[in-house]
């Protein structure tokens, strides 16, 4: 009673407000609200009167009332749009969840008169759509293609996910009449017509419910186990061979064009998707409702679909067996028919699927056609890439197969990439190689694939390629045919296969080469007889691959000489010879085959291989290991003949004195027992090597001698430093030179004091050499500022002159010290060089006398060590023969128990009772 008499009050109140409006005069009818001139009263009164009235129906829930009288009132003194006005936010804000039927087609006119469509669908996404009149509201919105919200309706008050989609594609087959579709979009997506429009959103709605979310407001779709058959239900009606209308829409376009549609589907007229489409024929294609959002945006659509594809808890129909399709033109599957699913949660298996796309875009026709503009042709083209981009993705995943054409575009299209950057390059390396892995070998044809691949430059997927045509275990492919021809083809792959090895830029990738020639070389043994071959047989495969790798041995040494030695080691061990002799013409690579076996190298890595390779060499093999080292690394030679035998000495001299290295020319004449001529040919090329030092630090400028670039101001302008960049950089060079050369004279020097050392270590070579050999190499240093003439130098080139001897002379004496005999030693320095100044002999006997402080330094502290570890060791010693043991049993009987028992853990009587 008391709502009936508060909803009693409110319509007198109502009556009572509207008879006294203020009126509406024709000036304040015309003021615009944003000139501020003036305020329409009876509008303001209005909006109050409804937001009352609005405002007690809403929370007396008195519906009928609002949009009974209420509505009529307000619609009877025209003021029907501020009604609206402020019934909307009610709306948005979601206390009102219903408006009656014929309120709410005055509504959409309202909106429509204000331009402002958009806010009916708003509206429509708060209300409850359950209690609404569907046959109203749907008529409603289909007639002013408010199709977001004719989404939401039917999804959430009908369960129903297809038919608006239907409905949607039919608005997309009407506009697509109305404008050209081959047009140019635009760069940031912006619709420009009515097709763009509803196609998009279309896609959008499909993307959504692919994903389990609802439209638009992509909320979580409930219940959640909806989507197991949402899936399919869209997929079926998207895989339609023909346009099929529902009698939904049947009905919304009338019996008279439903059976001209029908006329035209009996029709079954096929179309492509590069050929101009004639007026309503968009609905006559093959499977028209894929086709038209092809046309809206191909990778969007694929995209789409690809949810569904990917999605781990989705269930397809039994693939159809595809043996023959990857090696036939075609996909081998009726596209004309449509199977009934065999169950509600099933989908179309995704072989069909990718058909029928196929058989839409159609990938292998050509674009050259002079007919179709620039626009549609570039349509056509992004349309193919995204599709061959698609089919490229489940290739890979091996759940479905294409024919050789489509597979052969796939790569090609994967291959061609225009990226410069190295890793964009890398990536699309890896997509390749991993639809290569997932093919079977009959899905494309070899070669024309290694044309594409290789053009790009895609060493890795060519070396795929390769190895699967070089594979000596293959049996029943293109090229396994009888003969010579067989094995030249598998010849033809592995040397590819070994340069896409070397070609690349990964040194460790690169490394890989060698276990595969082994891993070849095994199979091609076992083709040939169960791993033994006949090499006497030339057409056998081993033997073949043998004289390949002597072509390709080079290639493999410049790569990695320890691992070709040791690949040598295990396929040419009889046949040393033959592989020298191979490569004679490039004896840098020569050399370091030799030095990988005779230096160590090898054995360092395969202790069998290396020492059985390496007894395999003869003299003459270490001759010319020896001449190749003194062609072309002479600072070598001293070394390797210190810490080898293998070579005949007089052949050495000569080869030595032919390339003029005089340590090893030393070396060798001391060996040979004239032992002064080698000292004095090392003396003779020590005061050379000084004269070209002199003459180094002579050619460099003052700052490079003396002045440390780190210690220049740090307040020089930055074009100061530009200008003198060239500067700084030739004087980099001055110090390289100068430094090489101060570690060539320290070399002959080192040398020297070597051969003074093996001379005078026993008592036969003392008895004869004595000191001499050691005097003769410190006068020679002593005297070197005379015949240097430093004195006529600049003081700063004569300072680093002077600082190297004076470290030079310090090594001497460091050398001297423990080979010749003090007194002898101060007697040289003090007789010989008596009316020399000695103060550059001043540090060094400061040096040796600190270093021999230092020695016995250390000696006391070892022997103080040494006496502490003896005194702890006896005191050890002692402790151990006072304790006793702990004895747990005496004769068999345990001591805890019985007669035996004393109470005590072990100790001293433990002990004597033992």
């Amino acid at each position: 009673e008391d709502e009936a008499w508060i909803a009693d009050l409110l319509m007198r109140y109502l009556k009572l407000a509207v008879e006294n409006a203020p009126e509406t005069t024709t000036s304040s009818a015309h003021i615009h609200p944003s000139s501020g001139g003036g305020l329409d009263l009876a509008q303001s009164h209005f909006q109050m009167l409804a937001g009352v009235c609005i405002e007690f129906c809403v929370v007396t829930r008195r519906l009928d009332l609002l949009f009974g009288p209420i509505f009529t009132r307000f619609q009877r003194v025209g003021y029907i749009k501020v009604f609206f006005d402020v019934l909307e936010p009610y709306v948005l804000n979601d206390k009102l969840h219903h408006i009656a039927p014929e309120a709410m087609s005055q509504f959409v006119e309202h909106c429509k008169a204000s331009n402002d469509v958009a806010t009916v669908e708003r509206c429509l996404l708060h209300m409850d759509v359950t209690i609404m009149d569907f046959d109203s509201i749907l008529a409603l919105l289909r007639k002013n293609g408010m199709y977001s919200a004719l989404l939401h309706v039917f999804a959430h008050g009908l369960d129903d996910f297809v038919t608006p989609l239907e409905i949607l594609l039919e608005g997309i087959f009407d506009s697509a009449e109305e404008c050209d579709l081959y047009a140019t979009r635009r760069l940031d997506g912006v619709p420009q017509n009515a097709f763009e429009q509803y196609g998009y959103k279309a896609l959008l709605y499909l993307k959504y419910c692919f994903t389990g979310r609802t439209f638009p407001q992509h909320k979580l779709l409930q219940p959640e186990e909806r989507i197991q058959t949402l899936r399919p239900q869209l997929l079926h009606f998207l895989l339609q061979p023909t346009y099929t209308p529902s009698p939904s829409v049947a009905r919304s376009k009338g019996l008279t064009e439903l059976q001209a549609v029908s006329q035209k589907v009996m029709a079954n007229h096929r179309n492509t998707f590069n050929q101009p489409m004639l007026l309503n024929s968009r609905r006559r294609v093959s499977y028209p409702y894929l086709n038209i959002l092809v046309l809206v945006d191909a990778k969007a659509l694929l995209d789409a679909l690809t949810l569904v594809l990917d999605a781990t808890d989705a269930d397809f129909e039994q693939e159809p067996t595809q043996s023959t399709a990857s090696t036939t033109n075609d996909w081998q599957i009726d596209l004309q028919t449509n199977p009934k699913p065999s169950s509600p949660k099933i989908c179309p298996n995704r072989q069909r699927i990718v058909s029928i796309l196929s058989s839409i875009i159609q990938p292998m026709q050509d674009d050259n056609n002079t007919t179709t503009n620039t626009a549609t042709s570039r349509q056509a083209q992004t349309t193919k890439n995204a599709f061959l981009d698609f089919c490229a993705r489940y290739l890979q995943k091996g759940v479905i197969s294409a024919p050789k054409p489509i597979t052969f575009k796939v790569l090609h299209r994967m291959s061609h990439t225009t990226s410069k950057l190295p890793s964009a390059r890398k990536s699309a390396q890896d997509q390749v190689m991993k639809l290569l892995i997932a093919l079977p070998s009959n899905a494309y044809d070899r070669n024309e694939v290694l044309t594409i691949i290789e053009k790009s430059h895609m060493n890795r997927a060519a070396l795929l390629l390769h190895k699967s045509g070089a594979s000596w275990g293959i049996a029943g492919t293109d090229e396994a045919i009888t003969g010579r021809i067989h094995w030249q083809t598998h010849i033809h792959h592995f040397i590819r296969a070994i340069e896409c090895y070397v070609e690349d830029q990964d040194p460790d990738f690169q490394r890989e080469v060698f276990d595969y020639i082994k891993k070849e070389y095994v199979r091609a043994n076992m083709m040939d007889g169960n791993g033994s071959s006949d090499k006497s047989n030339s057409s056998s495969g081993a033997r073949l691959l043998r004289q390949t790798l002597l072509q390709k041995l080079k290639d493999l040494i410049q790569l990695d000489p320890v691992l070709s030695a040791q690949l040598v080691a295990e396929l040419f061990m009889d046949d040393l010879d033959e592989v020298l002799n191979g490569l004679m013409m490039d004896q840098q690579v020569q050399f370091q085959l030799l030095q990988a076996i005779i230096s160590g190298d090898l054995t360092k890595i395969d202790s069998v291989a290396g020492p059985v390779l390496h007894s395999n060499l003869s003299m003459d093999h270490h001759q010319m290991y020896l001449t190749l080292m003194a062609k072309f690394h002479p600072d070598l030679v001293y070394h390797h003949l210190i810490n080898n035998d293998n070579y005949r000495p007089d052949e050495c001299l000569k080869l030595c004195q032919q390339y003029d290295i005089a340590d090893a020319s030393a070396y060798l004449l001391e060996r040979m027992g004239n032992v002064s001529s080698a000292l004095q040919l090392m003396l003779q090329t020590l005061e050379s090597r000084m004269m070209t030092l002199k003459r180094v630090v002579r050619g460099m400028t003052t700052s490079t001698a003396i002045i440390d670039p780190k210690l220049s101001s740090s307040s020089s302008s930055s074009n100061h430093k530009w200008r003198f960049s060239g500067r700084e950089k030739d004087e980099a060079i001055e110090k390289a030179k100068r430094d090489k050369e101060i570690k060539g004279v320290t070399q002959i020097l080192v040398v020297a004091l070597d051969l003074c050392e093996r001379n005078s270590g026993h008592e036969a070579a003392k008895r004869e050499h004595g000191s001499q050999l050691w005097f003769n190499v410190l006068d020679r240093l002593i005297n070197a500022k005379g015949f240097l003439r430093l004195a006529k130098e600049l003081p700063q080139h004569a300072q680093v002159v002077s600082t190297v001897l004076s470290e030079l002379l310090q090594l001497t004496m460091q050398r001297m010290v423990s080979n010749v005999p003090l007194p002898d030693l101060v007697r040289k320095i003090t007789t010989d060089h008596a009316g020399n100044r000695l103060g550059e002999f001043r540090e060094m006997i400061m040096s040796m006398l600190k270093t021999y402080s230092f020695e016995l330094d250390v000696c006391t502290s070892a022997v103080e060590v040494m006496h502490q570890d003896v005194k702890h060791m006896s005191m050890e010693k002692r402790r151990l023969k006072l304790q006793g043991s702990e004895v747990l049993t005496f004769w068999g009987q345990p001591l805890g128990h019985g007669k035996f028992s004393t109470g005590l853990g072990g100790g001293g009587g433990g002990g004597g009772g033992g």
